[in-house]
């Protein structure tokens, strides 16, 4: 079965962009077909982490000038992207009827991968959860500060409320005290499930990773210029256990359209 994997975070600078861009890359190296999908439709990041210069982006299917399709591009064997710009259109500013050609022509798209992996903008705004609700999975990823972790809750909140999805990922990132962080984020998980009436799975807990940001600066993957580093190896085995995790029952890009669920005109 194809899946769709959307990664959120409530608030920005907990790394997501670079854990979904060499998430990608380990996932193309094990021969899956990726699309990673740039869902910051503002402020577009991940042809720069990727290392690509894209030659469209969103905003030019969007015009008309091209099709989705034919705006992906390739990064490397098995690997593809569809960028975004960067403050050329905000993704508030779409239309309804430009909101949903992106849901179905990215629909339309995950026929022709095994995995696409949607890493949204950071935030609570409603172009974030409707994409993040059209989901297979559930990944949020927050550090252990209360103002990072509080904004996961609100995201876990309105999808939960909102959208009936009761089964999240949770990733934790830039850790200085493994410890320490593992004690805050049980109870956080602990306050969550007995909120919410979810389930919360901690698939990843990272310590902070200086060498990230060179990899930054060289416009390459983390994964590919430190292959054999502690970081590297951990972030393979989140990939190896979210594949084992089975997609929720009537999720996927499509439910969208369904009679039961229909967000744009519950807004």
């Amino acid at each position: 079965m194809k899946k769709v994997i959307s990664y959120s975070s409530g608030k920005g600078g907990v790394g997501k962009t670079s854990l979904v861009a060499n998430m990608g890359v380990l996932w193309s190296q094990q021969g899956k077909k990726v699309l990673v999908v740039d869902g910051d439709w503002s402020l577009g990041k991940m042809a720069l982490t990727l290392g690509v210069k894209p030659q469209w982006a969103v905003n030019d299917v969007l015009e008309g000038r091209i099709t989705l399709r034919e705006a992906v591009q390739g990064v490397s064997s098995h690997l593809s992207l569809l960028a975004s710009p960067s403050g050329i259109m905000g993704f508030e500013e779409l239309s309804e009827i430009h909101r949903n050609q992106l849901y179905y022509e990215i629909d339309a798209l995950q026929e022709d991968y095994d995995l696409v992996l949607i890493d949204h903008s950071s935030g609570v705004h409603w172009g974030v959860i409707q994409f993040a609700a059209a989901a297979h999975q559930h990944v949020i990823v927050t550090t252990a500060e209360p103002t990072s972790y509080m904004d996961a809750y609100a995201i876990m909140k309105i999808l939960s409320q909102r959208f009936k999805i009761r089964n999240f990922q949770l990733m934790v990132t830039m850790s200085q005290d493994l410890s320490e962080t593992q004690k805050i984020i049980e109870r956080f998980i602990d306050i969550t499930q007995s909120h919410l009436d979810v389930k919360v799975l901690e698939v990843g807990h990272f310590l902070f990773e200086p060498k990230l940001a060179e990899s930054l600066r060289q416009q390459k993957p983390f994964v590919s210029l430190y292959t054999d580093i502690a970081f590297t190896q951990q972030l393979s085995r989140v990939c190896k256990l979210l594949e084992r995790i089975p997609c929720e029952k009537g999720s996927g890009l499509k439910f969208f359209y369904s009679e039961n669920i229909n967000p744009i005109a519950a807004r």
